[in-house]
C-alpha cells in the first residue's frame, strides 16, 4: 500500500471515511438499487488505483498515471448514473459511449484485481470473460454458441448481474458494516479481552498450552471473521507459549492457522461468503448462522481431540503463565460481550436485518467502550474517524474480489455454464450422493488452491450446488457443504496463506506448516460429510431438521471425530499399532454413510469403535497395576 502524508493523507482518509459511510447510509436510509451499488463501485475504483501502485516499490511518480485510471473509473461509474433509466433499457444495444466505457469498466476493474487479490484470480476471471466470447470453441459438453462485446458489456456492466451484481451488493450492505464492527472491537480492546479469557480458561495440563491456541482462535476468530487475520493476531501471543511446551515452529504454525481458519466459519461474522448464502437462498442471516452453529462447533471439537491426544504422546509441558481467573477477565473486560448480545437480540428478538443488527452493534462498542479503565481504548469522535479508515483499509481487498466475482457470476447466467457442470457430475457420479459429494469436495479443493475463501465459493456453488439439488440434497445443505469445502480448501497444501503466515512468526517452514495446518484439520474433512450424506445428518444445520436426528447425528458426528483422531495421532495411554489405527480411521469414514441407529450398519461401526478404545484403556489400566504390584 502506498503511504500518504500531509494533504494527501487528510484526502485519502476523507476518502475511506466516505467508502464506509456510504454503506451506513444506505443501512439507514433507502437508496435505489443500482445508485448504492454504483457509489460503492466508484469508491472502490477511487481508492483501489491510489492506494495500491501498479507494483511493489514503484516509484512516487507512478502516483499520477494511477490518479488518471482512478478518475476514469469514477467515470465510467458517473456515466452510468446521469440517466440510470435510459442506461438499463440499452442493455441488449449498447450505444458506442456504453460499449467503450463498458470495456474500461471491464479492464479497470481486473487490473484492481490484479493488483489487489492476485494474479491467478484475475487470470481466472479474464478465462471466464474469454469463455463468453469463444464459447463455440470449447468442448461440446460445456460450448455455447458464443457472444460478441455488445452482449458482453450489456450484461457485464449494465445490469444487475455482473459487476453490479449480488456479490457488489453483499460487499455494500452487509459485508462493510459487519467488517467494521469488528475493526470498531479491535480498536475497543476486545482482542485483549478474548485473549484474557482463552488463557484464564486454559488449565495447567500437557494439553493446555495446545487448548489454549484454539480457543483462543476461536473466541477472537468470531468477531475477525478472517482466518489470516486471526492466524497472525494469536501467533505473535501464543507461540512463546507453544514453545515452551514443547511445539516445533511447523507445529505451532499449524496449530494456530488450523484454529485461525475455523474463524471464517465462526458466527457472527464468519466471511463474505456467508452474506452470498443469505443472498442466494432468501434466508434470514440468523438462519445462517444458526445453520453454521454446530458445524462450527464440531470444527473446533475435532481440532481440539487432536491436541489433546497429542499431548499425550509428545508429553508437552504445562504452561507457566499466571493467567487470570474467568470470574476476573469477566469483571474487567465482560462488557466487550454487549455488542454481540445487541447483535443477537436484533436478530433473532426484534427480528431486523442484518445492516440494521450490525448498526446497533456498532453503536454499543461505541457506548461500553467508556467503560475500559484504558482511555486509549475509549471510542471518541477521533478514534471513530481511525477505526472507520482502518475498517476500510481492511474491506477494500474484500470489495475488489467481490466485484471481480461479479463477473463470473455473470458468465454462468448468461452462458448457462453452471447447468452444464452440474449435469457433467450427475453424469460422472452415476447418481451417487457420496460421489457427488467426493467430486464436490475434489473441485473446491482445486479451485481453492489458488483462490481466496469466497471466490472458491463463488465458483464452486454454481457449479456444484444445482446437481446435489438435483440428487436429492437441500438447498441450504448444498451450499452450505460447498461453503465449508472452500474454507477446507485454504488450510490444504500447496497453497494455504494462513499456515505461511504463521510459519513467518514462529521461524517454520511454510510447506511443513501447511502440513501440520492440514493433520491438526484432518477431522474436518468429515464434517461436511456428516450433514451433507445422510437425512438424519441434515438435521446437524437445525434449519429444516428434528432432534432425535440431531442427537443421533451428533453423537455420530463426536465418535467419528475422536476415532479418526485417534487413528491420525495412533495414541492414546500407549501406542495403537498400524492396523487398528487403520480400523479406526475406516471406522469413522463409514458412521459418515451409517449413522448411529438400531440396525447393524447403525450400531456395527460405532460398537466396533467403542471396544477399540476400551480395549486400550483397559490393557493400559492393567499394566499400570501390574506395575504397582511388582514395585
Amino acid at each position: 500500500m502506498r503511504e500518504f502524508q500531509g494533504k494527501s493523507f487528510i484526502a485519502i482518509g476523507a476518502l475511506f471515511v466516505g467508502f464506509v459511510g456510504w454503506s451506513l447510509y444506505g443501512a439507514i436510509w433507502t437508496v435505489e438499487t443500482y445508485f448504492f451499488r454504483m457509489v460503492h463501485m466508484a469508491f472502490i475504483f477511487g481508492l483501489a488505483f491510489l492506494v495500491y501502485p501498479i507494483r511493489k516499490n514503484a516509484g512516487r511518480w507512478t502516483i499520477w498515471p494511477d490518479l488518471l485510471l482512478a478518475i476514469l473509473g469514477v467515470a465510467t461509474i458517473v456515466y452510468a448514473c446521469i440517466d440510470t433509466d435510459q442506461f438499463i433499457r440499452r442493455t441488449t444495444v449498447p450505444e458506442p459511449m456504453d460499449l467503450y466505457l463498458g470495456i474500461a469498466a471491464i479492464l479497470l476493474l481486473l487490473e484492481i484485481s490484479r493488483r489487489i487479490v492476485g494474479n491467478t484470480f484475475t487470470l481466472v476471471v479474464t478465462g471466464f470473460l474469454l469463455y463468453m466470447y469463444f464459447g463455440k470453441f470449447f468442448p461440446d459438453a460445456i460450448s455455447h454458441k458464443g457472444y460478441d462485446l455488445d452482449r458482453i458489456v450489456g450484461h457485464m456492466y449494465m445490469t444487475l448481474e455482473g459487476i453490479f451484481g449480488v456479490p457488489l451488493s453483499v460487499s455494500a450492505s452487509f459485508v462493510m458494516l459487519f467488517v467494521v464492527y469488528g475493526t470498531f472491537m479491535d480498536v475497543a480492546g476486545a482482542g485483549g479481552f478474548w485473549l484474557d479469557l482463552s488463557l484464564a480458561t486454559m488449565g495447567r495440563k500437557s494439553a493446555s498450552a495446545g487448548r489454549g491456541a484454539v480457543i483462543t482462535s476461536a473466541l477472537l476468530g468470531g468477531p475477525q471473521g478472517s482466518g489470516v487475520a486471526t492466524t497472525m493476531s494469536v501467533t505473535p501471543i501464543m507461540w512463546p507459549i507453544l514453545k515452551k511446551a514443547g511445539y516445533s515452529p511447523n507445529m505451532a504454525a499449524g496449530l494456530v492457522a488450523t484454529g485461525g481458519i475455523g474463524a471464517v466459519l465462526s458466527p457472527p461474522l464468519m466471511g463474505a461468503a456467508s452474506f452470498l448464502i443469505m443472498q442466494f437462498l432468501g434466508i434470514s442471516f440468523w438462519d445462517v448462522v444458526v445453520m453454521v452453529t454446530v458445524p462450527t462447533i464440531l470444527y473446533y471439537v475435532g481440532t481440539l481431540f487432536m491436541v489433546e491426544l497429542e499431548a499425550r504422546k509428545y508429553r508437552f509441558a504445562p504452561p507457566e503463565t499466571e493467567a487470570r481467573t474467568v470470574r476476573q477477565v469477566m469483571l474487567t473486560k465482560g462488557y466487550h460481550l454487549l455488542s454481540i448480545i445487541v447483535l443477537v437480540a436484533l436478530l433473532v428478538l426484534w427480528n431486523k436485518s442484518p445492516e440494521y443488527a450490525a448498526l446497533g452493534a456498532i453503536a454499543t462498542v461505541v457506548l461500553t467502550s467508556f467503560l475500559s479503565r484504558d482511555r486509549t481504548e475509549w471510542l471518541t469522535p477521533r478514534r471513530i474517524i481511525v477505526a472507520m479508515i482502518e475498517g476500510a483499509k481492511n474491506m477494500l481487498p474484500v470489495a475488489v474480489l467481490l466485484a471481480a466475482a461479479g463477473l463470473i457470476v455473470g458468465t454462468f447466467t448468461l452462458t448457462g455454464l453452471g447447468l452444464k457442470v452440474s449435469s457433467l457430475i450427475m453424469s460422472v457420479s452415476g447418481g451417487s450422493v457420496l460421489a457427488a459429494l467426493v467430486l464436490s469436495l475434489l473441485a473446491s479443493m482445486l479451485i481453492g488452491l489458488s483462490l481466496p475463501i469466497t471466490a472458491t465459493y463463488i465458483m464452486t456453488v454454481v457449479m456444484v450446488a444445482p446437481a446435489l439439488v438435483k440428487l436429492g440434497v437441500p438447498e441450504h445443505v448444498a451450499h452450505l457443504l460447498v461453503f465449508y469445502f472452500a474454507v477446507l480448501s485454504e488450510v490444504s497444501p500447496p497453497v494455504g496463506l494462513s499456515p505461511c503466515a504463521a510459519a513467518a512468526v514462529t521461524g517454520g517452514n511454510p510447506f511443513g506448516s501447511m502440513m501440520q495446518a492440514w493433520k491438526y484439520s484432518l477431522p474436518a474433512f468429515l464434517v461436511p460429510f456428516f450433514f451433507s450424506t445422510t437425512p438424519v445428518g441434515y438435521s446437524l444445520l437445525i434449519v429444516g431438521g428434528n432432534w432425535p436426528d440431531f442427537l443421533l447425528a451428533t453423537a455420530t458426528s463426536l465418535c467419528a471425530l475422536l476415532f479418526i483422531s485417534l487413528g491420525v495421532i495412533g495414541h492414546l495411554r500407549k501406542a495403537i499399532p498400524v492396523v487398528e489405527r487403520a480400523l479406526l480411521i475406516l471406522v469413522a469414514v463409514a458412521m459418515v454413510v451409517f449413522p448411529i441407529g438400531w440396525s447393524i450398519p447403525g450400531l456395527a461401526p460405532a460398537v466396533a469403535g467403542g471396544l477399540m478404545v476400551v480395549y486400550h484403556l483397559r490393557a493400559t489400566r492393567g499394566s499400570v497395576l501390574e506395575r504397582g504390584v511388582k514395585a
